[in-house]
């Protein structure tokens, strides 16, 4: 049978352990909401040209690309981006600001690790069309705030950079291969400092200059304390002092939103995918025990390779297998298991009919109730409603009807009571 199992890399989610997957996507999901972040639906596939034309030869040769039926080279979707490009691209009539989320399946064919899976959920948080210090915030707060609600959130920290602020500190030193040099400093946690120097040198960084480089992306600290030593070291020039003065007022903003506790400055973050512009972020286990839970930030140029039209963005995708790690590390992954709130037992065939009735009253209250499908007896309906854990057991009998009331028993407590029929959504729910 082995040749019928999922593939590697893809997992089959029975409902005990998707329920704490759910209750873990809910808390994001309902998170974006409130800051007024509206859930879109898109493909699955999509032509492969998509991700041709910015993703970057690494991301082509991780997804899962096929010919249809119709001739067509298409892709299941690697990462979602490139289409919420396409998606406003389309659309001429959005306002601004545009505020997107959308949970969804990824594909990659990758190593398959802890925390790294070939079939993936993300939940992608966007802001298109507004160019703003408190945009960026903003996509910070929410990413802090899903963490908070989560309970780990003395476990997470989010380290902060600004391409802007790093090209023109570089520029201010004379670099003029500045791209090729922040793929040098994206890999500076990897090397020994003699290799990063060496790693410098070679792309034609002078020895000073190289000094220079890693005494700036050795930074790293609260960002408004280390602002201040921003300006000391930048030198006096207007694009790294304009790009210095964001930094501050993006520190600000997010203590304005009561998060920059976990924010701190890094200006050895980069970010490997190519699109990205300014403000770049990844979220951190604090304690290091972890790889990066996930990364984002403001790629204001990509909109405009789709189309005519010039939309600047910013957002993150928020990685779940990473995080699914952590909140296990610390007691915070909810319990693998299935929850009803009321399971409705008939006692006999003849009161079924009021039984399913009861059932359907108390479902309108939003309630999740099962009923016996099986025509058990009442040993065995305990049984299972045990199995599901129900909160509460409704025992409807022809001698309690005929007196106007049902059982109500508590299956923690095992505690029963008769309660009157017109009662009972009010007692229950």
């Amino acid at each position: 049978m082995s040749d019928i199992e999922s593939l590697k890399g893809f997992y089959d989610r029975y409902p005990e352990e998707f329920a704490a997957w759910r209750e873990v996507i809910d808390v994001v999901e309902t998170t974006a909401a409130e800051f007024g972040f509206r859930e879109i639906n898109t493909p699955a596939v999509e032509r492969q040209k998509l991700y041709e034309i910015k993703s970057g030869e690494e991301l082509l040769e991780q997804t899962y690309s096929f010919e249809d039926k119709g001739g067509r080279k298409v892709t299941l979707t690697p990462e979602q981006t490139p289409t919420r490009a396409r998606l406003v691209q389309q659309r001429k009539d959005l306002k601004t600001p545009i505020k997107w989320y959308d949970t969804s399946k990824r594909w990659r064919y990758e190593n398959v690790q802890k925390g790294r899976d070939r079939e993936f959920f993300q939940t992608d948080i966007d802001v298109f069309g507004i160019e703003s210090v408190e945009a960026d915030a903003e996509v910070i707060a929410v990413a802090a705030t899903i963490y908070e609600r989560l309970g780990v959130a003395d476990r997470v920290e989010f380290l902060i950079n600004d391409r802007t602020l790093l090209d023109a500190l570089l520029d201010a030193e004379g670099i003029e291969n500045t791209d090729e040099v922040m793929g040098v400093i994206d890999d500076k946690e990897k090397l020994s400092r003699e290799e990063f120097l060496t790693a410098l040198r070679n792309a034609g960084v002078t020895h000073e200059s190289a000094e220079r480089v890693d005494e700036l992306t050795s930074i790293r600290g609260p960002i408004a304390e280390e602002v201040d030593r921003l300006r000391d070291l930048a030198p006096d020039d207007e694009a790294a002092q304009d790009a210095v003065d964001r930094m501050a007022d993006l520190a600000a903003a997010l203590e304005s939103y009561g998060v920059a506790d976990v924010c701190k400055l890094d200006l050895s973050i980069v970010r490997g995918l190519a699109y990205y512009t300014g403000l770049v972020f990844e979220a951190f286990d604090s304690e290091g025990e972890l790889r990066a839970l996930f990364g984002g930030g403001r790629y204001d140029d990509l909109v405009s390779l789709f189309g005519s039209q010039d939309v600047p963005a910013v957002g993150f995708a928020f990685g779940y297998s990473t995080t699914r790690e952590l909140l296990k590390k610390e007691g915070e992954w909810p319990a693998e298991e299935l929850s009803t709130d009321v399971y409705v037992a008939a006692v006999s065939a003849d009161v079924r009919d009021e039984a399913l009735s009861f059932a359907s009253d108390l479902r309108m209250e939003g309630l999740v109730v099962e009923t016996d499908l099986a025509d058990r007896g009442l040993g065995s309906q305990f049984g299972y409603a045990d199995s599901i854990n129900a909160d509460t057991v409704l025992i409807v009998g022809q001698r309690d009807l005929d007196n106007g009331e049902v059982t109500v028993r508590d299956m923690d407590s095992g505690d029963e009571e008769q309660v009157p029929i017109e009662d009972l959504v009010d007692e229950v729910a």
